[in-house]
């Protein structure tokens, strides 16, 4: 059945993996420009994947639920990674001071691959 949530778990899976392989060979191009830009590559491939993850976690971790509790997991998911989002880039930009470029980099990676991985599993 395609609305399980075991076919969620599945593309939750895939869709990170996908993310950190991206991210991984991005970082790895920007290698090129040094070793500060490629960690500031992995980062934003990390923080964009990462939030992901605790996206499916929050929603998908509850398991069988009414459709009320299930929403109300979507929004807390939804708040939870928008909140990971903008704390771990003010780390990032602020505290850790990454090259915005390469960061900006592993960022769109990471996102291109998601839509790419939800493309492909419909």
């Amino acid at each position: 059945m395609r609305n399980s949530i075991a076919h969620g778990w599945h593309v939750a899976a895939r869709t990170a993996l996908l993310q950190f392989g991206a991210t991984l060979v991005v970082s790895l191009v920007v290698a090129g420009f040094g070793w500060r830009s490629a960690l500031a590559a992995l980062t934003g491939g990390f923080i964009v994947s990462a939030g992901n993850v605790l996206f499916a976690l929050r929603l998908f971790g509850r398991g069988i639920a009414p459709p009320r509790s299930v929403l109300r997991s979507a929004w807390a998911a939804e708040a939870l990674k928008w909140f990971w989002l903008c704390a771990t880039l003010y780390l990032a930009i602020a505290v850790w001071k990454l090259p915005f470029a390469g960061l900006i980099a592993g960022l769109l990676a990471a996102q291109f691959a998601f839509w790419i991985a939800l493309i492909a599993t419909r």
